[in-house]
């Protein structure tokens, strides 16, 4: 009786690890997508609860300057406004730049992705609506 060999050949290992390179070529764009969407949901989702914040203090002082200032950070609006984002581990900053009646607000993600936004959150755009390389200024 004749005994024959256990194991896989070399070709068929090859084959495997080539199905395996062409999923992984399929799959990480689409990873990294949904990362991208993530990180923007949360952006989205922090820059509305920021406008009740901002609409508040509008409701109460007819205005959105507060002690003459025109532009503010994460910290100013924790302090003037009340305000501050929810969930976003440090990984957000966070810029809003106001007139007597309107308000502007720039979100960026430290590892990529931006959300930016004009006339209290009338006009949005972020960075899977354009190009990613395109300035966060230039848009919209």
């Amino acid at each position: 009786m004749a005994s024959h060999p256990q194991g896989f050949t070399l070709i068929e290992l090859m084959v495997v690890v080539a199905i395996l390179s062409v999923i992984a070529v399929i799959a990480l764009p689409a990873y990294n997508g949904y990362i991208t969407e993530a990180r923007l949901g949360a952006a989205r989702m922090n820059a509305d609860s920021l406008r009740v914040f901002m609409e508040d203090y509008f409701l109460d002082n007819a205005t959105y300057i507060v002690d003459g200032d025109t532009s503010y950070d994460e910290s100013d609006l924790s302090e003037n406004f009340g305000w501050t984002p929810d969930g976003d581990n440090d990984a957000y900053t966070y810029n809003v730049t106001v007139t007597t009646n309107s308000w502007n607000i720039t979100v960026q993600h430290t590892g990529g992705g931006w959300l930016r936004c004009e006339n209290r959150l009338g006009n949005c755009c972020d960075s899977s609506s354009t190009h990613s390389a395109t300035p966060v200024s230039a848009c919209p």
